[in-house]
């Protein structure tokens, strides 16, 4: 019992970590475009000025900007869906629903969005439009130390709680750590790769 409740407050901790903004970032796209990052939901498209072109939350059943793409003359976006969370009653919050997708054009003379559209009508609006070959690239924190400081920051916290109490429960946990290192350094070698290769076209 003790073990759960030793568990349950370190996971508390990590949320925690996570919601005073350590994996929050702007991200500069180009052009003076950028993508904000406020929380996992509000993930927008905005000026480098800091205005919000596109807020997915004033859309209905539209959640977080997944990824997009920089042509000449417009921003493409690729957005994930939002449900109701329903925890308790009169729970307001929402969940990013991954499972659905929405579509946005925003033309760069006029900075306002044209959608949300379904993947089927998005395809016939490119078509329209002349635009080709979609390279999708998915938002990326900038600063790959920043939450990776954050996570370690909470095993620092967890792991000496747990040698002291619960030895057997360190072992595995430092070693799943230094995996976790070892992943992150590699995707972030396959991420500066994908630059300098055009994703495939959808």
């Amino acid at each position: 019992m003790k073990l759960i409740q030793v568990i349950l407050t370190l996971l508390f901790t990590s949320g925690g970590l996570h919601a005073t903004g350590w994996n929050d970032y702007s991200l500069d796209i180009g052009d003076g475009y950028m993508v904000f990052r406020a929380n996992s939901m509000d993930v927008c498209i905005g000026q480098a000025g800091g205005s919000i072109i596109l807020y997915p939350q004033d859309y209905a059943e539209v959640g977080p900007v997944v990824a997009y793409e920089v042509k000449n003359e417009y921003i493409l976006t690729k957005n994930a869906g939002r449900i109701p969370r329903n925890l308790f009653e009169g729970d307001t919050f929402e969940n990013v629903d991954y499972g659905k997708e929405w579509y946005f054009v925003i033309p760069k003379a006029t900075d306002e969005p044209l959608g949300p559209y379904a993947k089927a009508d998005f395809l016939d609006v490119l078509k329209e439009k002349g635009i080709q070959n979609v390279d999708w690239v998915e938002p990326k924190n900038p600063n790959f130390w920043t939450p990776l400081f954050g996570s370690l920051m909470f095993i620092a916290i967890a792991i000496p709680i747990l040698a002291i109490k619960y030895f057997y429960i360190s072992i595995p946990m430092v070693a799943l750590l230094v995996w976790g290192i070892i992943r992150l350094l590699k995707k972030r070698k396959q991420n500066k790769a994908a630059h300098t290769n055009p994703l495939p076209a959808e």
